[in-house]
């Protein structure tokens, strides 16, 4: 029964159905076309040459359409340095692209697009597409103008770099700040980063976050790239890089060594420098500036002063001379009442003497009388208490020499000296006399003072 319906079904085989295939792809597809795609993935082989990009058609982000494609060696050569000299940039992942292809369909690997050429002037012109539209977005999100707007500093000291420590433009930029003419000091700190290839929007945004973090670290963020012309700067167009520039806390100024086709990342930055030296003239320029604002200032500060000096002595001239005339008049008055007041007093004053003087001779008199009086009534007394107080003043000495000299045996018997014959010593520490044992830390030193000499010991054990 199955050997029956076997021999009733037609059966191909695999090779018969590929075949088949390939010879009506053949018949139908017998031109050349102009197809444009999207490159998912480049799947270059630098060993052989080869390339076998991976092609799709997106909708609003969904893929509508994917095939694969091949470019042998010498074709992929030709097109890759077109780009380079028409685009700035070599043909990798993620680009838009017009191709001139023939459909192949072989046996063993399927069905292809052989690609014979490429239009860099429709790539080009799909990245001034996307230019436009990063511009229009962060245009719309209103932060196009975020940096720019930022306040910069008097004197940018601290600068984050990013940039590659092998670069040329890092090193002019890091000459021209630290050898300057004026000896300014400018800190720098570099954080070393991808400035073009398709890992550079990742590599610059990972180094702007890591600045961000410490960003009370630093004043302004360098982004220098050295040479190079304009090929690899697609990146700067990237609307995540070129947002997070925006939006940077920090003030942003790229010198990334071009002079045509200005970036997206270099517009809304707050300042764009062609070149890392001109980065650097930028930022001593902020020096240059302050100083020249401080001199004036200075210069200023010094004509006012001296405006000031001679507007003050022009018054105190004014005011020495009316106070001198005010001075001189009311002296003059002074001086008249004086004189009239020194004629009153004289007068007075000898008429106050004359009288003083007959009341100081009736006093005379009568004190004369009195004492005279006082001396015969109390002589016989000062007499007799003069005699006692002679005598009772010898007692108290007689008993204060025997007391004062029994005090001089005493103190003399007291001394240091005659205490140390009689065998005692004084211990020190450190010149101090030690009263308390448990002052003393076993492994002092000690110096013992004797009648005779000194002895120094090391504590062993307190008790």
């Amino acid at each position: 029964m199955m050997e029956t319906e076997n021999q009733k079904r037609k059966i191909y085989s695999l090779y018969d159905i590929t075949k088949s295939i390939k010879s009506i792809i053949s018949k139908t597809y017998t031109g050349y076309y102009w197809v444009k795609a999207e490159i998912v993935k480049l799947n270059y082989y630098p060993k052989s040459g080869h390339c076998y990009p991976d092609l799709v058609e997106k909708q609003n982000g969904v893929i509508k359409a994917q095939m694969r494609a091949n470019i042998w060696s010498s074709v992929f050569t030709q097109i890759n340095n077109k780009f380079i000299s028409v685009t700035g940039e070599p043909l990798k992942d993620g680009m838009h692209v017009l191709f001139l292809a023939r459909v192949i369909f072989h046996e063993h690997y399927g069905l292809s697009l052989n690609i014979l050429d490429m239009e860099p002037s429709f790539t080009l012109g799909e990245m001034a597409k996307e230019k436009a539209e990063t511009i229009k977005k962060l245009q719309n999100e209103g932060i196009f103008l975020r940096n720019k707007s930022l306040p910069f500093p008097l004197l940018p000291k601290r600068i984050a770099i990013i940039s590659v420590d092998t670069s040329k433009g890092y090193h002019d930029f890091i000459n021209v700040i630290q050898n300057n003419n004026y000896n300014y000091v400018i800190e720098h700190t570099l954080f070393p980063a991808l400035l073009q290839g398709d890992d550079a929007v990742r590599s610059i945004s990972l180094q702007l976050d890591e600045i961000e973090y410490r960003s009370s670290d630093f004043d302004v963020v360098c982004i220098i790239r050295g040479g190079g012309g304009d090929v690899g700067l697609n990146a700067y167009d990237n609307y995540l890089l070129a947002k997070k520039i925006a939006l940077f806390p920090l003030p942003v100024i790229t010198g990334i060594g071009h002079s045509t086709n200005e970036t997206v990342s270099e517009m809304v930055a707050y300042a764009n420098k062609i070149t890392p030296t001109e980065a650097a003239h930028f930022i001593l320029e902020q020096f240059i500036i302050f100083e020249g604002r401080i001199i004036e200032a200075e210069e200023k500060l010094v004509q006012k002063t001296a405006q000031l000096i001679m507007f003050q002595n022009q018054k105190l001239d004014g005011l020495i001379n009316s106070v001198t005339g005010i001075t001189s008049s009311y002296l003059s008055e002074k001086q008249f009442n004086l004189e009239i007041i020194k004629k009153s007093l004289v007068s007075v004053t000898r008429q106050k003497i004359s009288s003083a003087s007959v009341k100081l001779t009736n006093l005379s008199n009568l004190l004369q009388i009195h004492s005279t009086l006082f001396i015969k009534q109390n002589g016989s007394y000062l007499m007799s208490v003069s005699g006692q107080l002679s005598k009772t003043s010898l007692n108290r000495l007689s008993k204060e020499e025997i007391q004062l000299s029994n005090k001089e045996k005493l103190l003399h018997a007291l001394m240091p000296e005659n205490i140390l014959k009689r065998g005692y010593s004084i211990t020190y520490i450190d010149g101090k006399p030690v009263k308390d044992a448990t002052k003393v830390a076993p492994g002092t030193v000690l110096t013992t003072q004797l009648f005779k000499g000194k002895i120094k010991s090391k504590t062993i054990e307190i008790k």
